[in-house]
């Protein structure tokens, strides 16, 4: 295989891989279900394959990538629009625990052992099974646990302290020295008002403060640029 074939094997595999992240979708990036953490290490082999396999010719390695993603892509939809696709492609939960009480065939069932059981629900912050109300095994292999009453942490609900109410999510206004215009927008504020606020913390200008960032309650926090700071981005 010469450098310049390998070099194009490379670009192809690697732009078709990026083109394909991008469709998929980030539920195929996480790995949700079985299905999905098998579609991508057959996609990441094909690639593979792709790039140093001079026996596969770059138009069909090309077309693998294409097909297997379009396969992958259809089975999603077909899942979204049925439930009973969704049940043959995805899975379904699992109870291992109900009530307190190990369900001894189920964990036959699903080849779980109790060391199997008891590292998973230490994952889970259970490290003493009786505390455990109900332990189900999602799609994805993880363990989701509640706990009994009793063990459950308190909340300020159940200590009636008064929560205060959340105005907006928190969101990056000025990084670097640069104004996110994107995130003021969504939030619908304006640069009167950040100039505002910058005032009123003692700054004169945006060039003055390298971070920003609006709090859940809207107030604004910020982290100024120190002398001889570098910057992260030019």
């Amino acid at each position: 295989m010469s450098w310049v074939e390998l070099t194009a094997r490379i670009l192809a595999s690697f732009v078709v891989l990026l083109i394909m992240t991008r469709i998929m979708g980030k539920k195929q990036l996480s790995q949700l279900t079985f299905f999905n953490y098998v579609t991508g290490i057959t996609i990441g082999s094909i690639a593979a394959s792709l790039t140093i396999d001079n026996r596969l010719p770059i138009s069909q390695g090309v077309y693998s990538l294409m097909a297997w993603a379009f396969l992958t892509i259809l089975m999603g939809y077909i899942s979204l629009k049925s439930a009973h696709a969704r049940l043959l492609i995805d899975g379904q939960p699992t109870i291992l625990i109900k009530h307190g009480k190990i369900i001894e065939a189920t964990l036959v069932k699903t080849g779980i052992n109790m060391d199997d059981l008891t590292m998973l629900l230490r994952k889970a912050n259970a490290f003493d099974i009786k505390e455990v109300d109900y332990a189900i095994l999602e799609p994805d292999g993880q363990l989701s646990v509640l706990k009994k009453a009793e063990y459950q942490n308190v909340t300020r609900k159940d200590m009636f302290i008064p929560v205060p109410a959340t105005k907006n999510m928190p969101a990056e206004i000025i990084v670097n020295g640069k104004v996110v215009e994107k995130n003021l927008e969504e939030l619908n504020i304006d640069r009167l008002w950040l100039d505002s606020e910058i005032s009123k913390q003692g700054y004169q200008k945006i060039d003055d403060i390298f971070y920003a960032e609006l709090g859940s309650d809207g107030g604004l926090y910020v982290l100024p640029v120190h002398d001889g700071q570098d910057r992260l981005f030019h």
